[in-house]
């Protein structure tokens, strides 16, 4: 019986959750203001960067760039296995190649084995050498098709592996999608949606014994799409999607010997949208039984989600062996998709993705019975991760992996969890205090998460947390003295705060800082000493928003607060020098031309630094001295093509600029973060990966990967 079940689906989108118990629950801010263009008091004529040097990346392939995570398996506590494939994106993915990692510490350290030309999208090991996974080719749909789990074609292919997952063979090949995975005494099973027409499917039961080289075999011509297979003993159920082109319907089917005759047992009774899809293809349904009497189905369509604000994404329960079946109310959650779904012995595990185009709150909530589903507990509410695949480790811990920032997490048989994939980094802000002791913002589970090197940015550990909140910037100006902006959003509104820490980051109070209007849009915070500092609000607006400056010189205890006005251009970063003089890069709409402003009065009056010659859709800036700064651009060579990120650098404090292409094909992740040391030394944060320079930028060498090793 399969203990991990996989959904395919990728719609991670990123939420911060309410206010937690650091303080009160959050207020309503008030309303911005209009602001009043920016006075200039001196121009500056159009200049295009001068072409420098190539800023090179030294890639190494345990970047793995572009990481999805499709699936999991474990044996026991120790030994276990995650699929993915690279070169992607989390919102649309466009895999190239996959990767299988194993662990055999229980996930603190990883050895890759690569998949040239296969993305796997299931992973089933029977034990610690024998394991199994359905994968396919990447490239282009037919036209007109859809495209199928993480962007591929399809994923016809099971392959078989015998030594621990270090080398992979083609099984079988389907010809067509293969949607589960399931073992039952010595044989492995596989089912397919089959080819469909006018509404109707022909998909298949497929078995093999679990030897090498053994041939595969139709157990069963289902009369529809087959969705899911549970095995227990010499019992099967199967989750059959039917239609005649007007309406759909799921249909149960068991067979009591091994396969070699199925019937017909029940209808899911599911609400009447399902009659809107006459393709019984686009529904997808996972299963698992507990035993002979108690199983458990989940039946989620995307299409539902597209068109009716996911009607279609219900939990089933039966306990008298597939007979009848009822909705499960106890592990729900309003405006759910996508269900995932996990069960061993008396455990039972259902995570429920929120609908967030209608719906506020968490990215997934993880539900848990250790009651055969009698009584469900929360075991999780993951902010950042959408749970695309779970499953229960031998030792009666759970494992969850997901979209959004992409990890895998452990929770053990105590209820505690950790992040065990990739590598624990921090992805948002960086600062470092000197080339060895820094700090970060914010991890793959976790946007609150305080993170902390002493070895220049190669391991990391989290030292403290803000719970609810997510932290938008850090900045230390001592080890020990540092303060940091964490935002939340909640269905009042956005609100955010500044907090302080006098022991390097392990505790943090608050300060009274006034509420600021801007929430969870990128912020600039910068500390002239322990007590000294600004932050400055820039968030998503172009002529309808005042950015705000907020200054203390009294360590937080009492702050002020002015404006700068806007005008037509979008303030994209910002840095200061000194408590009065800051500059900050604007452009209006993305793709318009780029130009810096400069205030030495707090923003009442401000004159235009350079105007640049290219189109930005974002910018990274850091000044480490009044005179040396560097800028990272997402620049588009023309208004309606592709863009690259490259370097800008000034060593005339900001009039003249020169550009430097990256010449590296090192993908770039979902985040990115900029932070200097002095005139040469620095780090670039991209998506997990972290890169340091101690040449002004000429060339980066990465000082921390998502994994620590690779076979």
């Amino acid at each position: 019986m399969r203990r991990g079940i996989l959904v395919g689906s990728l719609m991670g989108v990123l939420l911060l959750g309410g206010c937690g118990a650091i303080s009160a629950h959050p207020t309503s801010p008030a309303q911005a203001t209009r602001a009043k263009a920016p006075k200039s008091t001196g121009t500056t004529p159009p200049t295009k960067p001068a072409s420098g040097f190539p800023a090179r990346l030294k890639s190494s392939a345990a970047t793995l760039p572009g990481l999805i995570l499709t699936d999991a398996s474990f044996v026991s506590a120790r030994d276990g296995w995650i699929a993915g494939g690279v070169g992607g994106q989390v919102n649309g993915p466009s895999l190239a190649a996959g990767i299988i990692a194993r662990t055999t510490d229980g996930g603190r350290g990883w050895q890759v084995a690569h998949l040239p030309g296969l993305v796997p999208t299931q992973l089933f090991f029977l034990s610690g050498k024998t394991g199994f996974a359905v994968a396919g080719h990447p490239g282009e749909p037919a036209t007109g098709a859809m495209l199928g789990p993480f962007g591929l074609p399809q994923a016809n292919l099971i392959l078989r592996s015998g030594d621990g997952g270090r080398t992979w063979t083609t099984a079988f090949d389907a010809g067509t999608n293969v949607t589960d995975l399931d073992a039952a005494a010595g044989s492995i099973w596989a089912t397919t949606a089959g080819t469909c027409s006018s509404g109707t499917c022909s998909g298949k039961i497929y078995a093999a014994a679990q030897t090498p080289g053994s041939s595969w075999s139709t157990l069963w011509a289902a009369p529809g799409a087959v969705l899911s297979v549970a095995v227990y003993g010499q019992m099967a159920w199967a989750v059959v999607a039917t239609g005649n082109g007007k309406s759909s319907a799921a249909e149960i089917y068991a067979s009591s010997d091994g396969g070699a005759h199925f019937a017909e047992l029940a209808t899911l009774p599911t609400t009447s949208e399902l009659s809107y899809f006459s393709n019984p293809s686009q529904l997808q349904a996972r299963s698992t039984f507990t035993n002979v009497q108690d199983g458990w189905v989940t039946l989620w369509s995307m299409q539902s989600c597209a068109m009716h604000g996911c009607a279609v994404t219900d939990v089933y329960r039966t306990t008298d062996g597939g007979h009848t079946w009822v909705k499960e109310t106890k592990a729900t959650i309003a405006c759910q998709f996508d269900p995932v779904l996990a069960a061993s012995a008396e455990d039972v595990a259902v995570a429920q993705g929120v609908n967030l185009a209608a719906c506020q709150g968490p990215e997934s909530t993880v539900f848990l019975s250790r009651n055969r589903g009698e009584t469900f507990k929360v075991a999780q509410r993951w902010q950042t991760l959408g749970v695309t695949a779970m499953g229960f480790i031998p030792d009666g811990g759970l494992w969850t992996l997901g979209t959004g920032n992409n990890a895998l997490a452990i929770q053990s048989a105590k209820g505690v969890w950790r992040q065990s994939f990739p590598a624990l980094a921090p992805v948002g802000s960086i600062d470092f205090v000197n080339a060895s002791d820094g700090f970060g913002a914010g991890d793959a589970l976790d946007p609150g998460a305080i993170l902390r090197t002493t070895d220049g940015g190669r391991t990391w550990r989290e030292i403290s947390s803000i719970p609810n909140l997510g932290v938008n910037a850090l900045d230390f100006p001592t080890v020990k003295v540092g303060y940091l902006y964490a935002a939340s959003v909640d269905s009042e509104g956005r609100v955010a705060e500044i907090l302080r820490t006098t022991d390097g980051g392990r505790t943090w109070s608050r300060t009274p800082a006034p509420a600021s209007s801007s929430g969870g849009a990128p912020t600039m915070l910068k500390f002239f000493s322990a007590t000294s500092g600004l932050f400055i609000n820039l968030y998503d607006c172009t002529n309808s928003c005042t950015p705000e400056v907020v200054q203390t010189k009294d360590a937080g205890k009492t702050w002020q607060v002015s404006h700068f006005g806007a005008s037509a251009f979008y303030p994209q970063s910002a840095t200061a020098f000194a408590p009065n003089r800051y500059v900050v890069g604007w452009s209006a709409n993305g793709r318009a031309l780029t130009r810096l402003g400069q205030t030495t009065n707090g923003g009442k009056t401000w004159t235009t630094l350079a105007n640049l010659r290219l189109r930005s859709g974002s910018l990274l800036m850091d000044f480490p001295t009044a005179e040396i700064g560097y800028v990272m651009a997402f620049v588009y060579h023309a208004p309606n093509e592709a863009g690259t990120y490259e370097l800008l650098t000034t060593s005339n404090g900001g009039k003249t600029w020169t550009q430097h292409a990256f010449t590296s094909s090192v993908g770039w992740g979902s985040s990115l973060a900029l932070a200097f040391l002095g005139a040469r030394r620095g780090w670039l944060l991209n998506g997990s990966v972290l890169w340091s320079t101690d040449n002004g930028g000429r060339t980066w060498a990465a000082v921390h990967t998502p994994v620590p090793s690779e076979r």
